[in-house]
């Protein structure tokens, strides 16, 4: 949960409305526990004042996004939550297409599988699909990596041209914390090549010791925005299994899309606002 907090806490950005922030963050919570839950439990987990999240639930269930169990004292979404963002694209939510491959490699690697998308310098992911006895729990729903130095963004931004993926690491680099190291450039380049001509990445130890990542860019079936597939495991089960994955992943893709992965020279038309 404390990674939950950490992807989408914004009580330290000045430039963010703390009820707004606090209004996703409950949201996102839900979609983590899948149960009902009360207000001790959500000003409990996510730190927030017990009367300050009595409000919000209450300002929630008046907007007609939560319902109330004054029996239980509990709360949970109704569905006007799922609805809202569902025209956008429907082979993303629900039982459609992209669900149903992204089960189909979660069922057939028994791993977590995640679905990501380039949010301006980061990549968020937009899908998580995690076993009942994962061993992987420290992914979540919103989670935020960083484009320069995580597998996923890494596959990303192999999407892009050297001129613009040098912009784009620039720009990470000069608005960087002062805590982060600066992305080596030069070698995030020469690494580049060998990601687009393997056609996916693997990390491992990256960001959470003992875990790794298999990703690979998504065919371009969505919209013009930029998706990146990955496989989540403990270490060891990467390093053992990377063939296998790669191989399912591959299966599956072409399996529901009818596509196979993009040669290293293709790109994406992408926005770079995104």
């Amino acid at each position: 949960m404390e990674e939950l907090r950490q992807s989408t806490s914004c009580a330290n950005d000045n430039h963010i409305v703390k009820s707004v922030a606090r209004t996703c963050e409950t949201l996102v919570f839900f979609d983590e526990m899948r149960r009902p839950l009360t207000v001790v439990e959500i000003s409990k987990k996510l730190g927030y004042p017990q009367s300050s999240t009595s409000a919000l639930l209450k300002s929630l269930v008046k907007l007609g996004f939560l319902a109330h169990d004054a029996k239980r004292k509990s709360y949970f979404p109704t569905e006007q939550v799922p609805l809202l963002g569902s025209w956008m694209n429907p082979d993303l939510f629900g039982e459609g297409t992209i669900q149903k491959l992204l089960k189909a490699i979660s069922v057939r690697t028994k791993n977590t599988v995640i679905l990501a998308t380039k949010n301006g310098d980061e990549a968020q992911y937009v899908q998580v699909i995690r076993p009942k006895k994962s061993p992987i729990h420290h992914i979540s729903l919103g989670t935020r990596r960083p484009l320069g130095n995580s597998g996923v963004g890494r596959v990303l931004m192999s999407r892009f041209n050297e001129d613009e993926i040098c912009r784009m690491l620039r720009k990470i680099n000069a608005y960087r914390a002062p805590d982060t190291p600066a992305v080596d450039i030069k070698a995030f380049l020469a690494s580049m090549e060998e990601t687009r001509a393997k056609g996916y990445y693997r990390s491992t130890d990256q960001v959470v010791k003992g875990a790794g990542l298999i990703s690979m860019p998504f065919p371009n079936h969505l919209d013009s925005r930029l998706f990146a597939v990955g496989v989540a495991a403990p270490t060891e089960t990467i390093l053992r299994a990377e063939a296998e994955i790669v191989k399912i992943m591959r299966e599956e893709i072409l399996t529901h899309l009818g596509k196979r992965m993009p040669r290293p020279e293709q790109k994406c038309a992408v926005q770079m606002s995104f």
